[in-house]
Parts: structure tokens; sequence; C-alpha cells
């Protein structure tokens, strides 16, 4: 386990300083060590976040330049007589860790206390794209006046892209009922997760200027309405449907390249919020077609994220508190998920490395040759060590006071602290 007692970690990030970068619902943004699971808060509070429902502090993106252009873009509700989605772009101030100067890109619209969306998605030109809900009123998906129901591209600056393929819109596709899911695959490949009414929950090859059916087609174009709606309205069909529904939410592409989880490569996994489960849907070759799909049972309840880091490890968050769970006293949580034979685990379940500390000594014990690193309170690296299962090191060249222990076997992660008399 990463992170615990959090409250709907709704979107999960892997920032270029090696964090986690975590929003929680009531309107909390936070960098949380991947390691130690230290949590430094950047905003305690966003000030008139309306968070009932669905509604709250929901996505946000880091820009692909942060070193130079140290923005953060979140999307969160507010009431100002109906329930409003906000995209504010804030600075982050690496001296003082906390975000500052927020300025509002887009504001005014319409959402609900369901189907609020909102997922970030960074495009390789530079920029931004991000998912709408309809805020429960269906018609505005079709509606193009509206920017419900829709996925939006939007400049880092809030201006339109001259390229969107309505001129003067944010729009960029439309026809869609409450996405949560935004993911870049190989080719610049765009998918998109949604969550359908009673049936039909969709992933989508998500196209510039086309319509996605909502509310007038679910699932595939399969009924004579459908087909000639589909027919006069440039409909794309999803690549897959689940009837009955498993409620779809954040979408993450596993590159081809990646080898610490070797079988998710080339596939998209979907975190859901029914059934605990986390599904792997390999694409074919082209990325044009999903060829299979694997279902993963975690057993931390409801899955709100899921992230991809650059180097293959795949993170969840859970969303137990969110009004629709059960939680459990440590939730709300994120884990990391680690091989276990061909399948998965969580680190909730996996068999931890035992570490402790007697008489200035450091016990490791564990199943396979470990890598050990000594931290200060800050994250520092102090001192590492490789070794054989069953070692002990020496700590008398610490000063006493408090440390870190990670030990790593090239599997398994373990962090205790620890103390030095």
């Amino acid at each position: 386990m990463v992170a615990r007692g959090l409250q709907v970690p709704w979107s999960v990030l892997w920032g270029p300083d090696g964090w986690l970068w975590c929003t929680e619902r009531p309107g909390r943004i936070s960098r949380i060590h991947p390691e130690t699971g230290e949590k430094r808060i950047l905003l305690s509070a966003i000030e008139g976040v309306y968070a009932r429902g669905e509604a709250g502090l929901l996505g946000m993106a880091l820009h692909p330049r942060f070193t130079d252009s140290p923005f953060v873009a979140v999307a969160y509700t507010v009431y100002s007589g109906f329930v409003e989605l906000r995209i504010v772009r804030y600075r982050y101030d690496a001296s003082r860790d906390t975000l500052l100067d927020p300025q509002i890109l887009l504001a005014n619209i319409r959402v609900g206390n369901i189907h609020a969306g909102c997922r970030f998605l960074n495009l390789p030109d530079g920029t931004l794209l991000l998912s709408v809900g309809e805020g429960g009123i269906p018609a505005l998906a079709q509606d193009l006046s509206s920017l419900s129901g829709k996925v939006l591209r939007i400049h880092w600056d809030g201006k339109v892209p001259a390229d969107n393929p309505i001129p003067g819109s944010f729009v960029w596709a439309w026809g869609l009922r409450n996405s949560q899911g935004l993911a870049l695959g190989r080719g610049g490949l765009i998918y998109g997760s949604e969550h359908g009414a009673t049936t039909d929950d969709e992933i989508n090859l998500l196209q510039p200027g086309r319509n996605y059916g909502w509310p007038s087609v679910e699932g595939y174009c399969d009924t004579p309405p459908e087909e000639q709606f589909c027919r006069d309205s440039n409909v794309v069909e999803p690549l897959y449907a689940w009837t009955p529904t498993v409620a779809p939410c954040g979408l993450a592409y596993y590159d081809s390249a990646l080898t610490h989880l070797p079988q998710f490569r080339h596939s998209l996994l979907l975190a859901t919020l029914k059934g605990s489960t986390l599904y792997q849907l390999r694409l074919s070759q082209d990325g044009g077609r999903i060829e299979e799909v694997n279902a993963y049972p975690l057993g931390l309840g409801r899955l709100r994220d899921v992230l991809v880091t650059p180097d293959g490890r795949v993170f969840v968050s859970t969303s137990n508190r969110d009004g629709r769970g059960a939680p459990q006293p440590d939730d709300d949580k994120i884990v990391e998920l680690v091989p276990k034979n061909q399948g998965i685990e969580d680190t909730e379940e996996r068999s931890l490395l035992r570490l402790w500390c007697q008489e200035r000594q450091l016990w490791v014990e564990a199943r396979a040759p470990v890598t050990v690193r000594v931290i200060t309170v800050c994250g520092h690296v102090l001192v590492e060590w490789r070794g054989l299962p069953q070692q002990r090191w020496s700590l008398q060249s610490l000063a006493a006071g408090w440390y870190g222990v990670i030990a790593w076997d090239g599997v398994r992660r373990e962090f205790s602290p620890i103390v030095v008399p």
C-alpha cells in the first residue's frame, strides 16, 4: 500500500519529481512519495468546491513541459445557481511546495450532482483534452452549443485551438454520457471510457469531429432507430461494450516497450467501480480493435483511477468513500500492483519483505537478493546496500534519530520507519 486514509483519490498522476500527484474529491491536492507514502499537501481545500453526489474536485493534468511551465490544471464543481464545472490552472511553486495563482480557463459548464466527468489528457501537440459529462441532462450531449456531454480540446492558456473541428468552439467530440477515462495509445490513438445507463458501458476510439451517439444510441448501432441515427449523424460505434455494466472509470495505456508487468503490454488498463476489477483490454497491432479482455479482481472495492508510470509500474486508487462504497478503516487507498507468477496482486495482499532494527543493526528477511536504502525523513538517500536474503547491516555510522528503510527484491517493495538509538 502506498497511501491510506484518503477521501476519494479521483486522479492520480506521475509527476516529473517521481512523486504521485493526487486530487481528493473534497478539494485537496497532494504529492505522495511512491516508496515511503509521505504526503505533502499542496492545497488543503479549494475555496467553493461543491462536493456532493458525483461532483467535487475531479481530474488533474500537469503541463507537458513542467520544468519550464510548472502549471497544473484541475477540474472541480461549484454551485452558482446550478452545478457548474470549472477548469482552473494553478502555478506550482517548488520553493514553497504549494499551488498558487489560480486562473480560470473555462467556467459555466453545466453539469450536476451526477455525470460531471471529468478526465484530462495531454496530447503530443501540447493541447489538452478533457471529458465532460452531460450532467444528467441527456439532450445536452447532442447540443453543439453546450460543452456538456463532450470531449473538449483547449490550449493551456484557455484559448480555443484553431484546428478544432468546429471553428471557435472547444468541442472536439460529442454524444457522450459520462466519460471518466482518457488514454493516449501508440500512434497517437485516443481512447475513452464511458458510463452507460443500465446497459452498454463503452470503450471508444475517440476522433475529432465525431458523434458517439448518446442519448439516441446506447452501445452499438443495433436497433432500427439506432441504425438510422448512426447513418444520419456519423456515429462511431464503441470498440467494446459491457452489459451488464461494470462502471468504467480511469483508463491508461500500457506500452508495448514496458516490461515491469509484461502481460499488460500493448493493452488498455481500465479501473471499474463495480466488482473491484481491473480490466486488461489487449489491443490489435494497429490499436484499432480490442482482441482480448482479461479481468483481474483485486478485492479493494471500488476502483477510481489507474496510473502507468514511465517505467511500467501500475498504481490504482480506490473510491470506497464516495457515498456508494463500503469503506474499510484504511480507505481510501492508493496501491501498487506487482507481478505474481502469471498474474498480478496488489500490495495489500502480497507477502511483504520483513525489516527490523535491533541494537544498531538492520535486519532484512527476504526470499531473493535485496537492495536496501536508508533515507531521511525528507526522503534523501543516506546509504544503499545490496545483499543476500537474511542479511544484516550496521547502522553505527548514523546519528541517533528517525529514519526510513526501503527494501526491494526486484518484485516486492517494503518501507519501514526505524529509530536509531
